[in-house]
């Protein structure tokens, strides 16, 4: 599998736009000039349509799978942290958090898994249960690897830190994500 760097998924996403538009443009070319053109030139103009329709699907299925910010929740009580996650599908990072942390990480109990379950309505899942590591080791951690993170302490104080651009932003920003089912962690 490939990781590509958030930058180079903007960069692709631009292009995959450019190649709509262009698609686009010679679709209407040969639309316009189809009837007037010699049996020669229809036949070009036939592969030029068909290579022109291949690109405009590929480009806005490209467009449609491109992947959506990944978010995560980090709810801290006393000695133990909450991941939540909406990036369920990029279970790579799941596993190299698990890796990581090694024996700090522990099976939620069914008390646990009830209290989250909140949180699905929203598109959240709590994926992992951590315990004894430092929220400052866990949020580095978070802020390599997810997009937007989201530090909720046991007083339901908010911190996010946009994390799209740079592994390591200088400022975070009192705001909590999206939750509309939610009450507070504690």
């Amino acid at each position: 599998m490939v990781v590509l760097q958030r930058n180079e998924l903007s960069r692709s996403r631009t292009l995959f736009f450019l190649a709509i538009v262009l698609s686009a443009t010679v679709l209407a070319i040969v639309g316009m000039n189809f009837a007037g053109a010699s049996d020669v030139a229809r036949v070009f103009f036939v592969l030029l349509a068909a290579v022109a329709v291949v690109a405009l699907v590929l480009s806005l299925l490209q467009l449609y799978i491109h992947p959506r910010r990944s978010q995560v929740l980090l709810f801290q009580n006393d000695e133990e942290i909450v991941i939540a996650t909406n990036a369920l599908h990029e279970g790579f990072k799941l596993r190299f958090l698990r890796d990581i942390l090694g024996e700090n990480v522990s099976a939620f109990s069914d008390e646990d898994r009830a209290k989250w379950k909140s949180l699905e309505a929203d598109g959240f899942y709590a994926t992992l249960y951590i315990r004894n590591v430092r929220k400052l080791i866990m949020l580095r951690l978070c802020m390599m690897i997810f997009d937007d993170v989201f530090v909720a302490d046991r007083n339901n104080r908010w911190e996010h830190h946009d994390c799209s651009n740079t592994a390591e932003p200088s400022f975070s920003k009192r705001e909590m994500p999206p939750l509309t089912s939610w009450k507070s962690s504690t």
